[in-house]
């Protein structure tokens, strides 16, 4: 992972050559101005204790993640309404927070529960919003309501899925230039040397898109020769986009060995990002298998985790060469870029959270075209 660490960790290429090449921008594509309405990755679980609180910032909003005695993590603005103070600083009583202030004091869902001075609950509310704990982090929803789960990669919807967190990475480009490589179909021939003819699927739930690409491997080369002798002449992989914030990529979908004989273990991953008011992304980088019981169990997923991360390792040592001081833009499409005009067309139709600040709104764009 270490080239990753070693690349220009900045988004300052998004405003050179505005002039000669204007970069074209987009409702949420590669917009750094905007935050969709998804999970967001805050901090990992084990780091908020039973009965403490800490403040979190997401682009330019400011939460504040509390555990109550019973365990539950809450979330909700973080600046008190009364006088401003934030409420990461203050006391957890019970299931409650408290403001080290003036110690108003609120429920989880965001309602008064005290104040000092008050024979009665004001009426005053904080915005409260979703929360789940997943493959050891809190993650919370950037909306009132969540449209959909933590996402688990395609193929695990139904066993479940055991999570390795393997690291956060700063990335030097917006999170969806990461999620469109895992689409670009086209980049298999010029950057991996594997010559596919794919055709690929798009469906949409609930602000999640799958995209289902199969193809017919080559015979010449060694990778291919390989795939094929592996995985039969086809070869199937999905990359699940949830709510603009979150990418999980299945490699090898129900495939069998040979094209015809056992089944073989899919390879997963997970990337949950949040992006950066200078135009980059964190991300945080995990992988992921079936759940298994008992000790073989564990000993076959560890190996799967193994053979994820060497299947990672190779392909992004052959990516990363392209992202260096890129300015990623979309005014020149071709056919066979259709994959990558669909991810653009999917994303931008994703709603908006009001976490969505600095000025921005939606007449600072371009009318919508194709791409």
């Amino acid at each position: 992972m270490k080239d990753w660490k070693n690349a220009p960790c900045d988004g300052a290429s998004r405003f050179e050559n505005q002039f000669s090449q204007p970069l074209k921008t987009h409702r949420v594509f590669n917009n750094p101005q905007v935050l969709t309405q998804g999970w967001y990755p805050t901090l990992k679980s084990s780091a908020l204790k039973p009965g403490t609180a800490c403040s979190h910032k997401i682009l330019n909003q400011r939460l504040v993640l509390y555990r109550g005695q019973d365990g539950t993590v809450r979330s909700m603005d973080a600046f008190c309404p009364h006088m401003g103070a934030d409420l990461g600083n203050g006391t957890v009583i019970d299931n409650r927070l408290r403001c080290y202030f003036h110690h108003w004091e609120f429920n989880g869902d965001g309602s008064n529960a005290h104040v000092p001075t008050l024979s009665t609950r004001c009426d005053v509310r904080q915005q409260a919003y979703p929360v789940e704990e997943k493959y050891g982090f809190i993650w919370v929803f950037a909306g009132s309501t969540a449209t959909h789960p933590v996402p688990v990669a395609p193929g695990l919807e139904s066993t479940g899925a055991d999570a390795f967190y393997l690291e956060e990475i700063t990335l030097f480009v917006h999170h969806h230039i990461l999620m469109a490589n895992g689409i670009d179909l086209n980049h298999f021939a010029t950057v991996h040397h594997l010559t596919v003819a794919f055709n690929f699927e798009v469906t949409e739930k609930n602000s999640e898109y799958v995209w289902e690409m199969e193809g017919k491997l080559p015979h010449q080369g060694l990778k291919a020769r390989l795939a094929r002798w592996l995985l039969g002449d086809t070869f199937r992989y999905r990359v699940k986009i949830s709510g603009g914030s979150v990418a999980t990529i299945t490699y090898g979908y129900r495939q069998q060995f040979r094209g015809f004989g056992r089944p073989l273990p899919s390879l997963h991953l997970l990337w949950g990002a949040t992006p950066q008011p200078s135009g980059i992304s964190k991300v945080k980088l995990f992988l992921l298998t079936q759940k298994r019981r008992g000790v073989w169990g564990k000993v076959v997923n560890l190996c799967l985790y193994g053979l994820t991360l060497v299947l990672l390792t190779t392909i992004q040592d052959e990516d990363i060469k392209a992202f260096p001081n890129m300015r990623f833009t979309t005014g020149h499409l071709v056919k066979a870029d259709e994959s990558i005009a669909r991810f653009v067309q999917c994303l931008n139709q994703l709603p908006l959270s009001n976490w969505t600040g600095g000025g921005w709104h939606e007449s600072h764009i371009e009318p919508r075209s194709n791409v």
